[in-house]
């Protein structure tokens, strides 16, 4: 089990996991974006850097995106470049092609999010949640 604080704002930018999901809201408001797995060639997953090749040869360039600097985020591959409600279709342009549910939780609600589903979460007021992975 995960405890999950936060201040009014906090993003946890778009990711997935590689369990099944139970978050739980206690305190506090939070929206939540969630993606399904086959939504994934529309949200530019970062890639981890390969020393024998230029691009990832799995996808098109185009659905790619190479971090700029050292990142722990590339090391899973489960980090999306996209940067949900502020995005810029300009950078990201398939982006507006993918599809998603959103919710806003409350004091008692929970949300399964399958393995491999994509979310983005943001605090809308100071909040308290816990989350399993199972």
């Amino acid at each position: 089990i995960n405890a999950w604080i936060g201040t009014s704002g906090t993003r946890t930018p778009l990711h997935f996991d590689s369990y099944d999901n139970l978050l739980v809201q206690i305190v506090g408001l939070k929206y939540v974006q969630v993606y399904g797995a086959t939504e994934t060639p529309f949200l530019y997953v970062i890639r981890k850097p390969t020393s024998n090749t230029p691009q990832n040869l799995e996808e098109p360039p185009q659905h790619q995106h190479q971090p700029t600097q050292s990142s722990s985020y590339a090391q899973q591959e489960n980090m999306s470049a996209v940067n949900c409600e502020l995005e810029d279709y300009t950078e990201h342009p398939l982006a507006a092609r993918a599809s998603f549910t959103e919710v806003v939780l409350g004091p008692g609600d929970c949300l399964y999010i399958p393995a491999k589903a994509w979310h983005y979460v943001r605090s809308l007021s100071t909040s308290f949640s816990v989350n399993y992975w199972f």
